[in-house]
């Protein structure tokens, strides 16, 4: 007989069963947590928007400034935690992971070395904005050409021109 019995067929049905029920609680771990973090960022962008707007000189720039900071801290939490819950979940699947996650750590040094101008300008943006050096609105000359302020764009200040262009100010 060349066909499959029942007792070699039981062991890797549970096996895959158990998998999928362990797959299935990461994701739904995963969500849990980014709710969580979206629900905790939420909260504390309430806080310092409050505590802001007590000590803040320019009423709504409290407010403008600290959505920024709490927007880009979000993004990097959720998508270090979706990273997570990936790794996890192929783990699960069988894959091996070793390779990931070394391959992952050279590729974050190389682009660490490659972009630390990008970095640099990223991390300097970020404290202009934490520490109220430049908003919304204000005018900037550069070389001739000005305009005032249109967004929080870090690095990048995007700056609306006489005749309507876009110059960006670095």
């Amino acid at each position: 007989m060349t066909g499959i019995s029942m007792e070699k067929l039981t062991p890797l049905l549970l096996s895959t069963g158990a998998a999928a029920l362990r797959i299935g609680l990461i994701l739904i771990a995963g969500y849990v947590g980014a709710r969580l973090l979206r629900l905790g960022l939420g909260r504390l962008e309430s806080a310092l928007i409050t505590a802001g707007e007590r000590t803040e000189a320019v009423p709504g720039a409290a407010k403008k400034r600290v959505t920024t900071l709490v927007g880009l801290l979000r993004t990097i939490a959720i998508v270090g935690l979706w990273a997570v819950v990936v790794i996890i979940t192929l783990e699960q699947i069988g894959l091996n992971i070793t390779p990931i996650l070394a391959g992952a750590g050279i590729l974050g040094l190389a682009v660490g070395f490659g972009a630390q101008n990008l970095v640099r300008d990223l991390i300097s943006g970020f404290f202009m904005v934490l520490e109220d050096q430049v908003r919304v609105g204000d005018v900037a000359i550069v070389n001739g050409t000005g305009g005032a302020r249109r967004g929080d764009l870090l690095p990048n200040h995007r700056a609306s021109g006489p005749f309507g262009g876009c110059p960006h100010l670095s």
